[in-house]
Protein backbone atom coordinates (compact mmCIF):
# COMPACT_ATOMS: atom_id res chain seq x y z
CA UNK A 1 0.00 0.00 0.00
CA UNK A 2 2.80 2.20 0.66
CA UNK A 3 4.42 1.82 -2.23
CA UNK A 4 1.34 2.33 -4.68
CA UNK A 5 1.13 5.78 -2.25
CA UNK A 6 4.22 6.97 -3.19
CA UNK A 7 3.72 5.77 -7.32
CA UNK A 8 0.39 8.15 -7.05
CA UNK A 9 2.22 10.71 -5.22
CA UNK A 10 4.96 10.66 -7.73
CA UNK A 11 2.58 11.08 -10.97
CA UNK A 12 0.84 13.44 -9.47
CA UNK A 13 3.84 15.58 -9.14
CA UNK A 14 5.28 15.02 -12.16
CA UNK A 15 1.61 15.99 -13.39
CA UNK A 16 1.76 19.11 -11.83
CA UNK A 17 5.53 20.24 -12.63
CA UNK A 18 4.89 19.37 -16.23
CA UNK A 19 1.60 21.76 -16.80
CA UNK A 20 2.22 24.19 -14.46
CA UNK A 21 3.74 25.95 -16.94
CA UNK A 22 7.06 26.19 -19.58
CA UNK A 23 10.55 27.09 -17.66
CA UNK A 24 13.16 26.61 -19.73
CA UNK A 25 16.66 24.87 -18.76
CA UNK A 26 19.53 26.80 -20.41
CA UNK A 27 22.36 25.63 -22.46
CA UNK A 28 25.57 26.86 -22.68
CA UNK A 29 27.47 24.83 -25.77
CA UNK A 30 30.40 27.17 -26.30
CA UNK A 31 32.44 29.19 -28.13
CA UNK A 32 34.59 29.21 -31.71
CA UNK A 33 38.42 29.62 -30.73
CA UNK A 34 38.44 32.83 -32.52
CA UNK A 35 35.36 33.95 -29.54
CA UNK A 36 33.61 35.18 -33.20
CA UNK A 37 30.63 32.26 -33.12
CA UNK A 38 28.78 31.56 -29.59
CA UNK A 39 25.92 28.70 -29.82
CA UNK A 40 23.23 27.61 -27.11
CA UNK A 41 20.15 26.52 -26.87
CA UNK A 42 17.45 25.62 -23.67
CA UNK A 43 14.32 23.31 -23.64
CA UNK A 44 11.30 22.25 -21.94
CA UNK A 45 8.01 21.12 -21.67
CA UNK A 46 5.77 23.30 -23.77
CA UNK A 47 3.25 24.96 -21.52
CA UNK A 48 -0.22 24.28 -24.28
CA UNK A 49 0.67 21.28 -24.48
CA UNK A 50 2.80 19.31 -22.23
CA UNK A 51 5.08 17.68 -25.03
CA UNK A 52 9.11 18.31 -24.90
CA UNK A 53 10.45 21.02 -26.98
CA UNK A 54 14.09 22.44 -27.57
CA UNK A 55 15.79 25.37 -29.08
CA UNK A 56 19.35 25.49 -30.34
CA UNK A 57 21.19 28.71 -31.63
CA UNK A 58 24.54 29.65 -33.17
CA UNK A 59 25.40 33.38 -32.83
CA UNK A 60 27.55 35.60 -34.85
CA UNK A 61 29.07 37.61 -31.77
CA UNK A 62 30.71 40.49 -34.00
CA UNK A 63 27.25 41.25 -35.57
CA UNK A 64 24.56 39.92 -32.36
CA UNK A 65 22.80 38.36 -34.66
CA UNK A 66 22.27 34.60 -35.78
CA UNK A 67 24.62 33.05 -38.17
CA UNK A 68 23.22 32.41 -41.40
CA UNK A 69 20.97 28.86 -40.90
CA UNK A 70 21.73 29.12 -37.10
CA UNK A 71 18.31 28.66 -35.55
CA UNK A 72 16.83 25.11 -34.84
CA UNK A 73 13.52 24.59 -33.00
CA UNK A 74 11.85 21.02 -32.32
CA UNK A 75 8.33 20.04 -31.15
CA UNK A 76 8.18 16.58 -30.70
CA UNK A 77 4.86 14.66 -30.15
CA UNK A 78 5.74 12.19 -27.61
CA UNK A 79 4.49 12.68 -24.21
CA UNK A 80 6.36 12.87 -21.11
CA UNK A 81 6.44 9.68 -19.11
CA UNK A 82 6.86 9.51 -15.25
CA UNK A 83 11.10 9.33 -14.93
CA UNK A 84 11.97 10.86 -18.25
CA UNK A 85 13.61 13.49 -19.09
CA UNK A 86 12.66 16.31 -21.70
CA UNK A 87 16.03 16.81 -22.49
CA UNK A 88 16.02 14.00 -24.94
CA UNK A 89 14.41 16.79 -26.80
CA UNK A 90 16.80 18.49 -26.84
CA UNK A 91 19.87 16.01 -27.66
CA UNK A 92 17.04 15.17 -30.52
CA UNK A 93 17.57 18.42 -31.91
CA UNK A 94 21.15 18.85 -31.52
CA UNK A 95 22.01 16.25 -33.82
CA UNK A 96 20.92 18.42 -36.74
CA UNK A 97 22.51 21.84 -35.30
CA UNK A 98 25.71 19.50 -34.99
CA UNK A 99 27.02 19.88 -38.78
CA UNK A 100 27.05 23.46 -38.29
CA UNK A 101 28.86 23.83 -35.08
CA UNK A 102 31.24 21.59 -36.62
CA UNK A 103 31.71 24.06 -39.59
CA UNK A 104 31.83 26.98 -37.55
CA UNK A 105 34.32 25.07 -34.65
CA UNK A 106 32.32 25.39 -31.60
CA UNK A 107 34.29 23.69 -28.70
CA UNK A 108 31.59 22.69 -26.57
CA UNK A 109 34.39 22.80 -23.42
CA UNK A 110 35.26 26.53 -24.45
CA UNK A 111 32.30 27.74 -22.31
CA UNK A 112 33.83 31.54 -21.63
CA UNK A 113 34.65 32.59 -18.44
CA UNK A 114 31.58 33.35 -15.99
CA UNK A 115 31.65 36.87 -14.53
CA UNK A 116 27.85 36.83 -13.35
CA UNK A 117 25.00 34.21 -12.50
CA UNK A 118 22.15 34.44 -11.17
CA UNK A 119 21.02 31.85 -9.25
CA UNK A 120 17.78 29.56 -10.24
CA UNK A 121 14.70 31.39 -8.57
CA UNK A 122 15.81 34.11 -7.56
CA UNK A 123 14.42 37.59 -9.28
CA UNK A 124 16.91 39.20 -10.81
CA UNK A 125 17.35 43.15 -10.60
CA UNK A 126 17.72 45.33 -13.73
CA UNK A 127 20.62 47.17 -11.96
CA UNK A 128 23.86 44.65 -11.43
CA UNK A 129 27.26 45.89 -9.58
CA UNK A 130 29.82 43.38 -9.28
CA UNK A 131 33.17 42.00 -9.58
CA UNK A 132 35.53 39.94 -12.12
CA UNK A 133 37.18 37.99 -9.63
CA UNK A 134 39.63 36.93 -12.00
CA UNK A 135 40.58 40.40 -13.63
CA UNK A 136 39.49 42.85 -11.00
CA UNK A 137 37.74 44.64 -12.67
CA UNK A 138 33.99 46.52 -11.29
CA UNK A 139 31.40 45.98 -13.43
CA UNK A 140 28.05 48.02 -13.77
CA UNK A 141 25.19 46.39 -15.87
CA UNK A 142 21.59 47.86 -16.19
CA UNK A 143 18.71 46.51 -18.22
CA UNK A 144 16.70 49.19 -19.40
CA UNK A 145 13.10 47.65 -20.76
CA UNK A 146 9.87 49.11 -21.88
CA UNK A 147 6.37 46.91 -22.14
CA UNK A 148 3.21 48.24 -23.41
CA UNK A 149 0.17 46.80 -23.03
CA UNK A 150 -2.11 48.09 -25.96
CA UNK A 151 -5.83 46.96 -25.30
CA UNK A 152 -4.36 43.67 -24.36
CA UNK A 153 -1.80 43.00 -27.10
CA UNK A 154 1.94 42.99 -25.17
CA UNK A 155 4.75 43.83 -27.00
CA UNK A 156 8.46 45.25 -24.86
CA UNK A 157 11.80 45.80 -26.13
CA UNK A 158 15.03 46.48 -24.01
CA UNK A 159 18.86 47.61 -24.09
CA UNK A 160 21.83 47.37 -21.99
CA UNK A 161 24.16 50.05 -20.14
CA UNK A 162 27.49 48.98 -19.39
CA UNK A 163 30.06 50.23 -18.03
CA UNK A 164 33.60 48.20 -16.98
CA UNK A 165 35.86 50.19 -14.57
CA UNK A 166 39.63 48.37 -14.57
CA UNK A 167 41.90 48.20 -11.42
CA UNK A 168 43.88 50.65 -12.88
CA UNK A 169 41.22 53.63 -12.88
CA UNK A 170 40.53 53.00 -16.77
CA UNK A 171 36.59 53.02 -17.18
CA UNK A 172 34.64 52.28 -20.44
CA UNK A 173 31.25 52.17 -21.16
CA UNK A 174 28.84 51.05 -24.60
CA UNK A 175 25.67 50.31 -25.13
CA UNK A 176 23.74 46.58 -26.35
CA UNK A 177 20.63 45.44 -27.74
CA UNK A 178 17.95 47.08 -30.08
CA UNK A 179 15.30 48.56 -28.27
CA UNK A 180 13.92 49.54 -31.46
CA UNK A 181 12.99 45.42 -31.58
CA UNK A 182 9.60 45.00 -30.42
CA UNK A 183 8.95 41.46 -29.40
CA UNK A 184 5.37 40.50 -28.90
CA UNK A 185 4.24 38.85 -26.06
CA UNK A 186 7.01 39.19 -24.01
CA UNK A 187 6.16 40.96 -20.22
CA UNK A 188 9.97 41.08 -18.60
CA UNK A 189 13.68 40.73 -19.41
CA UNK A 190 15.97 39.13 -16.61
CA UNK A 191 19.92 38.92 -17.08
CA UNK A 192 20.78 35.10 -16.21
CA UNK A 193 24.25 35.10 -17.07
CA UNK A 194 27.54 37.35 -18.14
CA UNK A 195 30.13 35.32 -19.78
CA UNK A 196 33.14 36.30 -20.84
CA UNK A 197 34.56 34.67 -24.42
CA UNK A 198 37.86 33.18 -24.79
CA UNK A 199 38.91 35.94 -26.31
CA UNK A 200 39.06 38.43 -23.24
CA UNK A 201 36.76 40.76 -25.36
CA UNK A 202 33.65 39.13 -26.84
CA UNK A 203 30.97 39.32 -23.73
CA UNK A 204 27.73 37.26 -23.98
CA UNK A 205 24.52 38.16 -22.01
CA UNK A 206 22.56 35.52 -21.92
CA UNK A 207 19.00 37.20 -21.23
CA UNK A 208 16.01 35.24 -19.79
CA UNK A 209 12.62 36.20 -21.15
CA UNK A 210 8.60 35.89 -20.31
CA UNK A 211 6.45 35.52 -23.01
CA UNK A 212 2.94 35.45 -22.27
CA UNK A 213 -0.01 33.60 -23.78
CA UNK A 214 -3.44 31.66 -23.80
CA UNK A 215 -1.85 29.13 -21.67
CA UNK A 216 -0.21 31.46 -19.33
CA UNK A 217 3.85 32.32 -18.84
CA UNK A 218 6.74 30.77 -20.23
CA UNK A 219 10.56 31.29 -19.91
CA UNK A 220 12.77 31.46 -22.76
CA UNK A 221 16.20 32.86 -23.31
CA UNK A 222 17.92 34.37 -25.68
CA UNK A 223 21.94 36.85 -25.75
CA UNK A 224 23.42 40.32 -26.34
CA UNK A 225 26.40 39.60 -27.64
CA UNK A 226 29.01 42.81 -27.63
CA UNK A 227 32.97 43.15 -27.56
CA UNK A 228 35.08 45.12 -24.91
CA UNK A 229 36.92 48.09 -26.78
Amino acid sequence: MKRMIAIVALALAFCSTAFAGDVATLVNLGFSPDSAYFMFGFYGLDAANGKPYAEVYLVDTKKNDFAPGGAFKGMYGTEIQPGWDPAGGFYKLFSDAAPLARKHKIDHLAQGRLVYLLINGVEGPDALSFTDFDSGDQWSVALKETVEDKAGAISSSFGLEVSVMAKDGKKVSLKAGNPKIKRKGVTDYTIREIVVAPDGKTVVALIERVQKDAYGSSVHYMVEAFRLP
